[in-house]
């Protein structure tokens, strides 16, 4: 003879029901709406926020940890490789063009900011 399937139990008064597992995934926002739109990008100097944007032609696509070192995956004149923290275009890397820098990396964050003449302008993934 076979058992007769056991029904859930109905809400007990006087306590929340838990969300069900469809509105907890819904409810958590994970990568970008639109992967193909535009990065944003910030840029800030002592409170000020100028108009330094990203090199025209730079495209910033990812982050990666290799060897410990963090590194920033781009494209720039026909070129795509990777980027480190100090190297600067046109002396140590032809993916930046000359006067830019790379300031920092945030592999966790999945940022890269570059400096030009002082100024940084951070992009996110």
């Amino acid at each position: 003879m076979a058992a007769a399937p056991v029904a859930a139990p109905g809400p007990v008064a006087g306590l929340t029901p838990l969300p069900s597992t469809d509105q907890v995934v819904a409810s958590v926002s994970s990568g970008r709406v639109d992967p193909f739109a535009p990065l944003q990008t910030t840029a800030t100097q002592g409170g000020v926020r100028p108009a330094l944007t990203l090199p025209q032609g730079l495209v910033f696509n990812g982050v990666i940890r290799s060897g410990g070192t963090p590194e920033a995956l781009v494209q720039f004149s026909g070129e795509s490789g990777t980027l480190r923290v100090g190297q600067k275009g046109g002396r140590t890397t032809s993916l930046l063009p000359d006067g830019w820098s790379v300031a920092s990396i945030d592999v966790q964050r999945g940022r890269l900011t570059l400096r030009q003449a002082g100024q940084s302008v951070t992009a996110e993934l």
